[in-house]
């Protein structure tokens, strides 16, 4: 050693490098040994654990009795917190929902958006004391604590979003827009998005995992996905044509035979649309099909100055004939024609000026009805006409107008009955007869006349 010290430039540089190697390996034995040194616990805890200790309970029994009571001592703590917050705040954002100008703010209180928020005070008090209270514990249970009060926290947060979003939608519907499009779907959908947010945050927690990588992870499983979530893909696409093109609103009467809905539209959400019919009875339609298939929507009659309705009638061709004055009287003194037959009159023999018959002066005296009609609106399409076939069965005469009601279905239908039975009245009176066949009835009175004593038969 002595030989090596006396070489000149070779002993002090060989006895630094010992001195660096053994401070090194003393800095490294120090840090893993002080990384592995029990950290100290709270005081309160560390004082209950002696306490234990001294009852003659081992090491492990102390500290799983130890952190028993601290979570329980802190979720009583919690739990005493979010009454308070709850009882004072909740007392407060009540009184001051109540006398707010601004709908919002108690639209926010209906949907449990403040009573929801101050969840998270307490969650957060866990999630910094977490440090503090659980210290001196193996890292497992610290992090199993930490995991699960990160996801507590957001689904809370989750419950937040959702409470906004449909506060967002009530005060929408408040809005005179909302009779014009309903923004149900787009909620919806923007709940999906923030609960697959969600779903991916608590699942990175769970396998401490970065959410960026699971993200990454999830577009090699995304023709899986399409093909899991495929109806609400293409009921969201529906949806979006539906409000784009302005095919449906609610408060619409719509028609849809295939379906069995014939009513009102109640709602459109994301996955269906409701309607109720007119019997009370309530169809749920799946909104895709309201544009693969065809329907019927009766807005633009609703907002339009009628509704048509048409009555067919089959004349019986052998009761047409000449007019003669007696016809012409007889209409004129009943009372059922007598305030229309002038103007009848005069129309049917504008048009036929030469041979007048009873068919042309009830045509005529049906369109001065329905124009004189209070509750037909004559300014749209109204004529009383008979086709120019001629079947076996009779000939068709038709009546065409409008109500001047497109709200009330009772309205509609009272007066296209009155107008039916109008015509059936008016028949008699003009010498036409309705066209009907033959039934068992008639067969057995013409068998009847044929037995009776004088008969042709007999």
């Amino acid at each position: 050693m002595h030989l090596l010290t006396d070489i000149p430039f070779i002993g002090p540089q060989l006895r630094a490098d010992t001195v660096a190697a053994d401070t090194t390996a003393w800095s490294a034995r120090l840090a893993e040994a002080t990384q592995h040194a029990p950290t100290a616990k709270f005081w309160v805890v560390q004082d209950f654990s002696q306490w234990l200790a001294g009852l003659g309970l081992s090491p492990w029994w102390c500290d799983a009795l130890a952190f028993v009571v601290v979570c329980a001592g802190l979720a009583l703590t919690v739990w005493f917190i979010d009454r308070v917050l709850l009882r004072l705040g909740l007392t407060f954002i009540r009184r001051w929902a109540k006398h707010s100008r601004r709908a919002l703010v108690g639209i926010l209180f209906q949907r449990k958006f403040y009573r929801r928020a101050l969840y998270l005070i307490p969650l957060g008090v866990i999630l910094f004391s977490i440090n503090t209270f659980f210290s001196g514990f193996t890292p497992g249970l610290n992090e199993t604590v930490r995991i699960a009060t990160r996801c507590a926290v957001f689904f809370t947060v989750m419950l937040v979003c959702f409470s906004l979003l449909d506060a967002l939608n009530d005060l929408y519907q408040r809005r005179p827009e909302a009779q014009l499009r309903s923004i149900k779907g787009y909620v919806q959908v923007g709940k999906i998005l923030v609960a697959f947010i969600v779903a991916i945050l608590i699942v990175a927690a769970l396998l401490q995992e970065s959410p960026a990588r699971l993200f990454v992870g999830l577009g090699a499983a995304a023709a899986v996905l399409s093909l899991i979530f495929r109806d609400t893909l293409l009921d969201f696409v529906a949806s979006i044509q539906l409000a784009a093109q302005d095919m449906l609103r609610p408060g619409d009467w719509i028609e849809m035979p295939g379906k069995q809905a014939n009513g009102v539209v109640l709602d459109i959400n994301l996955n269906s649309v409701k309607v109720q019919n007119w019997d009370n009875t309530v169809t749920t339609i799946p909104i895709y099909s309201m544009v693969s298939e065809s329907f019927i929507n009766w807005r633009c009659m609703e907002q339009s100055t009628g509704r048509r309705f048409t009555c067919r009638f089959r004349l019986d061709v052998t009761s047409i004939a000449r007019a003669d004055d007696a016809l012409l009287q007889r209409i004129a003194a009943d009372p059922l024609t007598q305030s229309e037959s002038q103007a009848a009159i005069e129309l049917a023999r504008s048009s036929s000026p030469h041979y007048l018959t009873n068919l042309a002066l009830f045509r005529a005296h049906m369109e001065v009805w329905l124009f004189r009609h209070p509750q037909l609106n004559p300014r749209l399409l109204t004529f009383a006409r008979y086709l120019t076939e001629v079947t076996e069965t009779g000939l068709v005469f038709e009546v065409y107008a409008f109500t001047r009601n497109t709200e009330s279905e009772y309205a509609y239908d009272t007066v296209r009955r009155s107008t039916m039975e109008y015509v059936m009245a008016c028949l008699p009176l003009f010498g036409l007869r309705m066209f009907q066949r033959p039934s068992g009835l008639d067969v057995d009175e013409i068998g009847r006349d044929d037995r009776q004593p004088g008969s042709k038969t007999s």
